[in-house]
């Protein structure tokens, strides 16, 4: 992908570094285009460094080796503004384009994405809003600000930047207004108060689902008992046991759920307060009970359903992936072999399964592996 960012005057260009460093650790192209402003708060040759490419702004303009902005703006995939600031973000809204980096946003026919950062004041303006509406902007985070103050005009973190970015350029038309829920982690179920039986599910898997469906333009809900770096536009529910798991699901009412959390088979017999150690004794034994089985639970309601069955059993894993697909009458199931990547890898090596056929998908990042199995959900 090839991705320019636009730099306005503003002392949080210096989280435009890390959002670089985002696009080219992905192997994409990035070049900047720099307003005079920009440069009192960082010279062009820190993004020469980062990007190996020239930096355009007024002295280095020319149209004999392409950097120009006409030339710039034909070139990119995508038009990141970041930081914008609300002098930008105003005259970009009325068409005016009295310095480079604005010349090239009336150029440029690609994508444009806006992140604005300013003073509370000036941000919240009745005229910075109005222009904030009508352009294409990633909300800005509220915060303590450079100048002091406290309130909303922090411009966004780059990973959300980041993540808007990939969606404006791949989202998918399929997916537009797709309600998809995800689960993560591993459910906790109380033994009391201070107790708890878990398993070691990380939950990054269906975080990287999570990005992979909200870049590919679906509606994304992660139901987690984990922490997530996430943009805003994904919503993270936190829930900890197995029906809590259950009812935010049947809350969402989703048109696809992928069962990517690992929940508990047993859960221990609940105890309020704190089990004393002076009163059990030397020995703890606990009583279990059958947990819920949230797909089975699911198992007639009409979206679609894919599960997860992680197995260290290797030569029998296909069999009891392919019960567990017909018995609780899923649309496809994922097998994921514990003995080639344990819990907390980020790597995976997944047999995606459906009634009709089993495709294998190589070893590979979780973030890899998470847009093929968007892509293979789609053909179910």
């Amino acid at each position: 992908m090839r991705v320019l960012i636009g730099v306005s005057g503003s002392i949080a260009i210096y989280k435009t570094c890390e959002l670089i460093r985002l696009f080219v650790k992905r192997g994409d192209e990035v070049r900047v285009v720099m307003s005079e402003e920009a440069k009192k708060f960082i010279t062009p040759l820190t993004f020469e460094s980062l990007t190996l490419n020239p930096v355009l702004h007024k002295e280095t303009e020319s149209w004999a080796n392409g950097v120009n902005h006409i030339d710039y703006a034909k070139w990119a995939d995508i038009f990141i503004i970041a930081p914008a600031t609300a002098n930008t973000l105003n005259k970009a809204a009325n068409g005016i384009a009295d310095n480079l980096l604005l010349q090239t946003y009336l150029a440029t026919t690609s994508p444009t994405l806006f992140a604005p950062a300013a003073n509370t004041n000036m941000y919240l303006h009745p005229t910075t809003q109005k222009s904030i509406k009508s352009l294409n902007c990633i909300e800005a985070n509220s915060g303590l600000l450079a100048c002091g103050d406290e309130g909303v005009g922090k411009m966004a973190q780059p990973s959300e930047i980041f993540l808007k970015a990939l969606r404006e350029v791949n989202k998918d038309k399929f997916w537009e207004n797709k309600r998809v829920v995800i689960t993560a982690g591993g459910s906790v179920e109380k033994i009391d108060d201070v107790r708890f039986i878990s398993n070691f599910s990380s939950g990054k898997m269906g975080e990287a689902l999570a990005k992979a469906f909200y870049i590919k333009g679906a509606n994304v809900t992660l139901i987690s008992s984990k922490e997530h770096n996430l943009t805003k536009e994904i919503k993270l529910i936190r829930v900890n046991s197995a029906k809590e798991y259950l009812n935010a699901i049947l809350k969402e009412n989703p048109d696809y759920l992928i069962m990517a959390g690992a929940i508990a088979d047993y859960k221990p017999k609940y105890t309020p307060g704190k089990l004393k150690k002076e009163i059990i004794g030397d020995k703890f034994s606990l009583e279990m009970e059958k947990n819920i089985d949230i797909l089975e639970t699911l198992k007639d309601k009409k979206f679609k359903k894919i599960g997860f069955k992680a197995e260290r059993d290797e030569k029998n894993a296909l069999k009891y992936a392919k019960n567990a697909l017909y018995k609780k009458n899923l649309d496809a199931i994922c097998l994921n072999l514990l003995t080639k990547n344990d819990f907390g890898s980020d790597e995976n090596e997944i047999i995606f399964i459906t009634k009709k056929k089993e495709v294998l998908i190589p070893q590979n990042s979780k973030e890899t592996i998470a847009f093929e199995l968007v892509e293979l959900i789609k053909g179910i």
